[in-house]
């Protein structure tokens, strides 16, 4: 089954896959940077069912190398027990944007990304319409990816959050009796 075949059938995980394979499976940065977006959109939304993103019902409008912006419809789901839209709602729109632009923005030779810090400063707050999310690359370098995204309410237009992470890319390992240590890179 094709890359984006297995994209549009709902799942890029296979039984008894190994997780790390799923980056490869989804393919964001084998498409072309005059491509159309709308072929990275519909892979990154094609693949979130069954994940947390797609049970928070995370909707992709845009992906380019170092970019990329999303919604979601505030719902019941996105809230604290205590009446406030969830913190953890709007990180998780915030992480997930800066994630797959990541994947879609991955050197040569890259073959994913581990999370190494996320912060989030909270300045305002929603409580209906939707939520948006633009994350752009700040810093593109060998082992490291810095990413920035504001999240916003649509209904006042307003900041509520703004968000930054550092993404470790990650390569496969050397070969042996390549001179370089499992990681090292020259």
């Amino acid at each position: 089954m094709s890359r984006l075949a297995t994209a549009a059938s709902g799942s890029l995980m296979e039984p008894g896959q190994d997780m790390t394979e799923v980056p490869n499976r989804l393919a964001l940065h084998e498409i072309g940077a005059g491509s159309d977006t709308r072929q990275r959109v519909d892979r990154i939304n094609a693949s979130q069912p069954g994940s947390l993103p797609g049970l928070l019902d995370f909707q992709w409008l845009e992906a380019e190398r170092g970019l990329i912006r999303g919604r979601f419809e505030i719902a019941a789901k996105h809230f604290s027990p205590h009446g406030l839209l969830h913190g953890a709602s709007i990180v998780a729109l915030a992480d997930t944007a800066c994630g797959f632009g990541c994947l879609a923005s991955l050197p040569d030779g890259a073959i994913g990304f581990a999370t190494g810090e996320l912060k989030t400063n909270f300045i305002g707050a929603a409580r209906e319409g939707g939520v948006s999310c633009e994350a752009r690359l700040v810093h593109a370098g060998r082992t490291t990816q810095v990413w920035d995204a504001e999240i916003r309410s649509e209904a006042t237009g307003k900041a509520i959050a703004l968000f930054r992470c550092t993404q470790m890319l990650l390569y496969p390992p050397a070969k042996a009796g390549s001179g370089a240590a499992q990681g090292e890179r020259s």
